[in-house]
């Protein structure tokens, strides 16, 4: 066990965090994380075009979901504002998004939580190794590393393992 620690560790520090956990893989960290984090008091906000894994996780949390059009900012604010009624708001997107790959606006992202009182939530694992100047993933290309709440990783891509992490 004090070998997963070690790694847990070894990860928070690489992305400049408190915390991470380990799963098997980032699958069943996306599975895990919004039903954990999330209850019927809460709401979810999530970009329409989020990789599969992130969809099933927050299909399977007891919050109010609400699903915000490709990066579009207006569209997010307009669906933070009804949100507001919530007691605790999660935006939720990935960092690079796998099929087309864009990258999201975190910095508008993170704007718009911080105005609306909301956490965010960003999935690396098609940025983490990649993207960044010390490859810790679009927070770090976008300079947002600390307005980013929740992190979610992967070991299997870029760093050739197999695990996932969610990093706080």
């Amino acid at each position: 066990q004090s070998i997963h620690k070690d790694l847990e560790e070894k990860i928070a520090r690489f992305h400049q965090r408190e915390d991470a956990i380990l799963y098997a893989s980032c699958f069943d960290a996306n599975a895990g994380i919004f039903e954990a984090l999330l209850t019927p008091e809460d709401a979810v906000l999530s970009d329409e075009l989020n990789h599969a894994s992130i969809i099933d996780g927050i299909r399977l949390c007891k919050a109010n979901k609400y699903r915000y059009k490709h990066m579009d900012m207006q569209d997010l604010e307009a669906k933070l504002k009804e949100a507001q009624k919530h007691r605790l708001r999660l935006v939720a997107t990935d960092g690079a998004f796998s099929m087309d790959g864009d990258i999201a606006p975190l910095r508008e992202i993170c704007q718009l939580a911080q105005k609306y009182d909301a956490l965010v939530f960003i999935d690396e694992c098609h940025a983490t190794g990649f993207l960044g100047p010390n490859g810790r993933g679009t927070d770090e290309l976008l300079g947002v590393m600390d307005k980013v709440t929740i992190i979610n990783s992967t070991l299997g891509k870029a760093l050739g393992g197999a695990a996932g992490e969610v990093i706080f």
